[in-house]
């Protein structure tokens, strides 16, 4: 089980301990492979990078959306049932962990593929809707009709059509951070207008 802390981190599986928003990538990655079924380096052939942007609010938008390629963070552990993406901050502040993704593995629909846990709920493991019912103040975010932000968590979900009626992946960042103040006031989506695939794909 993963438990998420907002405002903390998230506690890793199998009583590793906790990963801290602000922890260092030589102490996250000993962590992650002390907990995780595998580690290893993301795939670098469809990466992107700040310099990729002629824009700072597109790259903030990629960054986001777990798009965006950080060298120092381009770590992915997997677990049963999910797997964990970190970021660092925006361009002056990568080095320090301020941004964790969980993807839930796809998985036959009505059954729950991986458990992440807030305050008891797994927002995996029950419908899209129920687990909004019992989340304090989410609000929809402009594009996909079925993202969402919960503020007082530093929380964002996920969905889509191959998912059905659960979520998919959520983000969970360090309300500390402003990494990206200088780009916009945007916390869960760019506010400056951001389309992270602008000049990449269109």
């Amino acid at each position: 089980m993963l438990e998420l802390l907002p405002g903390i981190g998230v506690v890793l599986p199998r009583g590793v301990g906790v990963l801290r928003f602000g922890t260092g990538t030589d102490a996250v990655h000993d962590l992650l492979t002390a907990s995780a079924d595998r580690v290893h380096r993301g795939m670098r052939c469809g990466s992107l990078a700040i310099r990729d942007y002629s824009e700072l609010r597109h790259a903030h938008d990629a960054w986001l959306s777990g798009c965006l390629f950080q060298p120092a963070w381009n770590t992915v552990a997997r677990f049963d049932g999910f797997q964990l993406t970190l970021a660092g901050g925006g361009p002056d502040a990568v080095d320090a962990l301020v941004r964790i993704e969980v993807w839930r593995e796809r998985a036959p629909s009505g059954t729950a593929a991986a458990v992440a846990v807030w305050d008891g709920v797994d927002l995996f493991g029950h419908p899209a809707e129920q687990v909004l019912q019992v989340l304090p103040e989410a609000v929809r975010l402009p594009g996909p009709a079925t993202d969402v932000a919960v503020p007082a968590l530093g929380l964002r979900l996920e969905g889509d059509e191959a998912a059905g009626d659960r979520w998919w992946r959520l983000s969970l960042t360090d309300p500390e951070s402003d990494g990206w103040a200088r780009c916009c006031g945007g916390r869960f989506h760019c506010a400056g207008g951001g389309d992270g695939m602008v000049g990449i794909t269109r």
